[in-house]
Order: C-alpha cells, then sequence, then structure tokens
C-alpha cells in the first residue's frame, strides 16, 4: 500500500514589485473574461425620435388640448397628449412633457438674435 498525499501547488512567489502595491506573481493568468458589449436597452429605454412633421404634431395637439392643462390636473393633461400622439402617429412619446420644454429651448436659441434685430430696428425707426 503506497500512500499518497495529494499534490499541493507551492504557494505563489512576488517576483517583482512595480511600486504602488502593484505586484507580478507566479500565478498562472487566467483568461478575464471577454469585455461586454453593450447589449441593446429595453424598448421602454430607447429615445422615440420624433421627425419634423411629427413634432409639429405635437405642438399642434398641446395648442389644440390647451384648455386642458390646468393646475392640478396637468398630469392627465400630458397623459392625453401621449395618447393622442401614439393613436395618431403611431409613436409612444414616453415624456411629451419634456420634448415640449426642448422645442421650446430650441424655438427660443433660433428666435432670441432675431428678435433683437427686431427691436433695435424698431426702437432706431422710432427714434426721432
Amino acid at each position: 500500500m503506497s500512500s499518497q498525499t495529494p499534490s499541493l501547488s507551492p504557494a505563489p512567489t512576488i517576483l517583482a514589485s512595480r511600486g504602488r502595491g502593484r505586484a507580478i506573481s507566479s500565478l498562472p493568468q487566467t483568461q478575464s473574461p471577454a469585455p461586454q458589449t453593450q447589449s441593446p436597452a429595453p424598448a421602454d429605454n430607447l429615445r422615440t425620435r420624433l421627425n419634423d412633421e411629427e413634432k409639429l404634431h405635437l405642438v399642434r395637439l398641446c395648442i389644440e388640448y390647451h384648455v386642458e392643462h390646468v393646475k392640478g390636473k396637468k398630469g392627465g393633461f400630458w397623459q392625453k397628449i401621449r395618447m393622442l400622439l401614439k393613436e395618431q402617429i403611431g409613436k409612444d412619446l414616453r415624456d411629451p412633457h419634456s420634448r415640449m420644454r426642448i422645442l421650446l429651448q430650441q424655438f427660443e436659441v433660433q428666435r432670441l438674435p432675431q428678435m433683437r434685430q427686431l427691436k433695435w430696428s424698431c426702437g432706431a425707426r422710432l427714434s426721432p
């Protein structure tokens, strides 16, 4: 009968140190998992893009139903706009309120220089 002792791998030895606590050891290198490629986001996280015609449709719906945009019931107004937009153009816009704010900001940025020019020219004509 021979007694076999399990073979133990030797303890890792540190071969060199490269400052800041990094060391190279004699441990066998395990392959790190392949970098994860970014999987497509779930459908509810995708941004709904609107073309110019669809943006105009959103604005027209807001104007048409503006009387329903009252204090305390604004959430219902935006849900209605979302539902109508989905029925009419077939796209589910998660947050129409946010999209309208962005459209308004873009409009103001584009129009501000023109408005300043108009005010300046009107003021120049009115002064004696």
